[in-house]
């Protein structure tokens, strides 16, 4: 595969041919607007998808006419549509994988907790939020397969009227319009390593038509065309990060189509149920002999049977009336149901927390608590191969824009520092068991100072730990006092 430079040096007057050499996906055969559609609902990404389920025909008779034989005349056929029931197990299985992986609490760790460091944190945190930027990210990934994270400077004005450049990031997806240009691609050499990236998309000009328009970064230059009627209008600027400002992940397909065939046995197991109980739910009155039924819009509705007399025996009788109901219970219907739904999960290695299953769980230890997330954390892990490289390039881009746009006077301290970003898990922590364990290592000493446990209080008033802590000395004081004062004896006359 050549190189970006080979690329832009043999197409340099038909900037048309380096636009299709790069619009080339780095997977073949891969249908994001399909996946994407199913995470949103949509079943007819497979033919076994509950989304092709045919409407039913049935044969109607007239009442009335009937042909030269007698039989009933045939009327045009009703037709009569069937549920089809969508789960939202796509968007569950996402929402948990990305929980797992960036859920927790957001770590920021350096080799040199300097000033550099501390502006990197504020950056990373304040400005960019980028726990909730990643998290979105690898939402679009595992559903869509692919998207991408594109940093740059922009001037932001204070409500004081200062103005400042600062770094933001947007998330390249796939639109939410059909019929819209947004598309983008990374372009790879012979050595695997990312030599450009290009976005193309639709703007609206400045004479209010619909344009193309593409965005080339490479380590050096940033290259922007528009589409005009002559031809291409092309402009190049200086790349100021000094390396590609683009985060870019991929996966072969979306996280639950390991287990798309049984979700589709389960959606369509749960439809066609659902026309079983549509037809067979409402009881049906069923009458014995002679009875006057009252009309449909009656209120205080009776039914009347006439009494009548046997000739022979001189014995009344009369009709009777009855409810029937289908109270059939099948049980292998409901093993499949379950038993889908446990190989669903199981499948895409993540937990089933619904209420059902978490409200008799009880008060378990925290080793235990893993163990039974252990396929979740294992699933995490293995995601983190592809998101981990993504976080680390995020680090080093947000280093390259501080030490050469927003805050250049940071950039040797960046230059020598090694900042990572790791997330704690998800699962909640036992604070009592966690204080055991460190009771037990000092040798049941307290392990805190009176200050640090204060300062954790829930029922210390904010930002007033030395007051709580003066009012519980005063408390002390007097304490003591009262003891002396009933310790004390008093000599008689």
């Amino acid at each position: 595969m050549p190189d970006i430079y080979s690329i832009l040096a043999k197409n340099k007057e038909n900037f048309g041919q380096i636009v299709s050499e790069l619009s080339v996906d780095t997977i073949e055969n891969r249908t994001p607007v399909e996946y994407k559609e199913e995470y949103n609902g949509e079943r007819r990404r497979r033919k076994t998808s509950v989304g092709w389920r045919e409407p039913k025909r049935l044969e109607v008779y007239s009442d009335t006419l009937v042909d030269a034989k007698g039989n009933p005349i045939r009327l045009d056929d009703k037709i009569v549509d069937v549920a089809r029931i969508v789960t939202n197990f796509p968007k569950k299985t996402v929402r948990t994988a990305a929980a797992f992986m960036m859920g927790g609490k957001m770590n920021i760790n350096a080799d040199n907790q300097d000033d550099g460091f501390n502006e990197f944190k504020n950056v990373w945190t304040r400005r960019l939020k980028m726990q909730s930027i990643l998290k979105c990210f690898a939402r679009k990934v595992m559903s869509e397969t692919k998207a991408a994270i594109v940093f740059y400077p922009a001037t932001s004005v204070h409500w004081s009227g200062a103005k400042t450049t600062t770094l933001k990031c947007k998330i390249l997806c796939l639109p939410d319009k059909d019929n819209v240009l947004y598309e983008f691609y990374p372009h790879f050499n012979d050595d695997d390593d990312m030599d450009a990236f290009m976005h193309r998309h639709h703007v609206l000009s400045d004479d209010n038509m619909v344009r193309e328009r593409v965005i080339i970064w490479t380590r050096e230059r940033i290259i922007t065309a528009m589409q005009t009627w002559g031809g291409w209008e092309v402009k190049e600027v200086v790349n100021p990060f000094g390396l590609i400002p683009v985060v870019y992940s991929e996966l072969n397909a979306p996280i639950w189509d390991e287990v798309n065939s049984i979700m589709d046995a389960r959606e369509m197991r749960l439809s066609r149920m659902a026309d079983t109980n549509d037809y067979f739910s409402e009881p049906i009155l069923k009458t014995f002999g002679d009875t006057d039924l009252p009309g449909k819009n009656t209120v205080g509705k009776e039914i009347s049977f006439p009494v009548k007399v046997d000739p022979d025996t001189g014995k009344e009788f009369h009709g009777d009336a009855d409810y029937l109901a289908w109270q059939q219970s099948i049980d292998s219907v409901k093993e499949e149901l379950s038993e889908t739904r446990n190989e669903q999960f199981s499948g895409t290695s993540q937990p089933d927390l619904s209420f059902d299953n978490l409200k008799g769980i009880g008060n378990i230890s925290g080793v235990s608590r893993r163990f039974m997330m252990i396929d979740a954390e294992i699933m995490a892990s293995e995601n983190m191969e592809v998101f981990g490289p993504a976080i680390q390039r995020c680090v080093s881009i947000v280093c390259a824009g501080i030490a050469n746009i927003t805050n250049i006077k940071y950039r040797q301290q960046l230059i020598d520092n090694w900042i990572t970003v790791s997330f704690d898990s998800i699962l909640p922590k036992d604070p009592v068991e966690e204080a055991n364990v460190l009771s037990i290592a000092n040798g049941g000493k307290a392990f805190n100072s009176q200050q640090t446990v204060v300062s954790k209080s829930p029922l210390t008033p904010p930002g007033d730990v030395e007051g709580e802590l003066k009012r519980m000395e005063e408390d002390e004081v007097k304490a003591a006092e009262r003891n002396n004062m009933v310790g004390m004896t008093f000599g008689g006359v």
